[in-house]
C-alpha cells in the first residue's frame, strides 16, 4: 500500500503556475487581542486558499494542467481579434499594418486587414498546439514518473532492500 501511495505522490507532486490571488484583509479601527487578530487573519487567508483550490488542482501535471491549457488557448483566441484591432488602433485605417506586419504601403486596406487576420489565426493555432502538446507532455511525464517509481520499488523488494 505504501508503494502505491508513494507512486501517487510522485505523479501528483508537480503543480505548475497555479494562479492564486489572495485578497487583502482590511480591518479598520478594531480593538483585538493578538490571538483574536491572528485567528481572523488565519481564517481569512485559509478561506481564500480553499476558494481557489480548484486552480491548484487544475494546475497539477497528473491531469495535464488544464488551467495552463485554458490560458494558452484563450490567449490564442484573443489574438484572433487583437492583431487586426492593434493594426487599426496604432496606424489608422490608411496605414494599417505598416511597421507591424512589414507590408508595403501601396497595398490596399483589405489586404492589410487580411494579413492581420492571418497573423491572429496563426497565433491562435500556435498557442493551441503548444497548449495541447504541453498538457499531454505533462500528463504522460507524471504517469511515467509513477510507473518508474513502481518499477524501482519492485526491484528493491526483490533484492530485499
Amino acid at each position: 500500500m505504501a508503494v502505491v501511495v508513494n507512486a501517487l505522490t510522485m505523479a501528483v507532486g508537480n503543480i505548475n503556475d497555479a494562479p492564486l490571488e489572495l485578497n487583502a484583509l482590511a480591518i479598520k479601527d478594531m480593538r483585538l487581542t493578538l490571538p483574536e487578530l491572528q485567528s481572523r487573519i488565519t481564517y481569512h487567508y485559509r478561506q481564500d486558499v480553499l476558494r481557489q483550490l480548484y486552480k491548484i488542482l487544475g494546475s497539477a501535471d497528473f491531469i495535464g494542467n488544464p488551467v495552463g491549457l485554458f490560458t494558452n488557448v484563450s490567449s490564442g483566441v484573443a489574438d484572433i481579434f487583437y492583431e487586426p484591432f492593434q493594426g487599426v488602433v496604432m496606424h489608422g485605417n490608411k496605414e494599417l499594418g505598416i511597421g507591424i506586419a512589414k507590408v508595403r504601403p501601396e497595398k490596399c486596406f483589405l489586404e492589410d486587414v487580411i494579413n492581420f487576420m492571418i497573423q491572429g489565426a496563426a497565433s491562435f493555432v500556435k498557442k493551441t498546439v503548444f497548449g495541447v502538446s504541453d498538457s499531454v507532455t505533462k500528463f504522460t511525464s507524471s504517469v511515467g514518473k509513477g510507473f518508474n517509481f513502481l518499477d524501482f520499488a519492485d526491484c528493491g523488494a526483490e533484492l530485499g532492500v
